[in-house]
């Protein structure tokens, strides 16, 4: 048995997958990322979009990490749109380095913060669903709007 990522591309040839909006959260995010590098640019057409939740850019007090850990971001092509949603005080993912891989990024990108949340989205002083009903709104809206672009 090859890697997961092997054994995607494997049945992606058995099936028909067209449009497929790869989403993860934390290391999910990484793995959805690599899968949608590998896809993208392929005659399927199979990649529609890139959702990362708590993208983890760096560990904690290791922002040193997050060139390597954006390597698969900044090789999306330009078909790609990406969301990357993450709370503020995410201590996996700084702000300002966030951004920074942004804009070196050649697709569209998105990026939602929750405002003091944790690498987990959740936060003091704020329910847990509250926080789930603004991410999913957020990630619904961004489908829906670049499904229409598919």
């Amino acid at each position: 048995m090859g890697t997961f990522q092997e054994e995607h591309l494997k049945y992606l040839k058995k099936f028909t997958i067209r449009q497929v909006f790869f989403v993860g959260r934390s290391m999910g995010a990484r793995a959805a990322s690599a899968l949608a590098r590998q896809l993208s640019g392929r005659p399927e057409d199979a990649v529609a979009g890139l959702v990362c939740l708590s993208f983890p850019l760096h560990p904690p007090g290791q922002t040193h990490t997050h060139r390597q850990r954006s390597e698969d971001l900044r090789g999306l092509p330009k078909e790609v749109p990406v969301l990357f949603l993450s709370g503020t005080a995410d201590n996996m993912c700084e702000k300002i380095l966030l951004e920074d891989v942004v804009k070196e990024m050649k697709c569209p990108t998105t990026v939602h913060w929750i405002e003091g949340g944790n690498h987990g989205l959740t936060m003091k002083g704020r329910a847990e669903e509250s926080v789930l009903n603004e991410v999913n709104s957020k990630v619904l809206s961004w489908i829906l709007e670049h499904e229409a672009d598919s």
